[in-house]
């Protein structure tokens, strides 16, 4: 039981399965994934993540929710600046969530088509400020 968290609803039965919660105003989807064999005595979660050993015999939709970290970690690997990135995609949601073209289930964009986006403009024009 924590106070900060207002709404907390699992979602076990989706294509991936989350934890919707609410901490301190802010929306988080929260993922889970089994790990088939413990980490390594030393071993990073982050770094354990990102081999591609880790995802054999794992079930398929800790296999999904293992892929959206690497996705996003592979974004940021590829941008030439991450903070700039950070700001921009920011913005990016914030803009379409508020004109209301912010949703993979009502068939626009949703967060990681947004962060490609982004991070495509990010590499093309590495010295642009976010407010270009």
């Amino acid at each position: 039981q924590c106070g900060s968290v207002t709404y907390c609803v699992p979602i076990p039965d989706a294509f991936t399965p989350i934890i919707k919660l609410k901490m301190h105003g802010v929306s988080i989807d929260l993922l889970f994934a089994k790990l088939v064999k413990p980490l390594e005595e030393g071993q990073q979660l982050e770094e354990a993540a990102m081999e591609d050993e880790v995802l054999k015999n794992m079930d398929d939709r800790s296999v999904r929710c293992m892929n959206g970290f690497r996705v996003a970690e592979m974004i940021l690997r590829f941008v030439p600046n991450r903070e700039v990135f950070r700001r921009t995609l920011r913005f990016v949601k914030c803009w379409a969530k508020r004109r209301g073209i912010y949703s993979n289930v009502l068939g626009f964009f949703g967060g990681i088509t947004w962060a490609l986006l982004v991070a495509r403009v990010c590499q093309l024009y590495p010295y642009y400020a976010p407010s270009q």
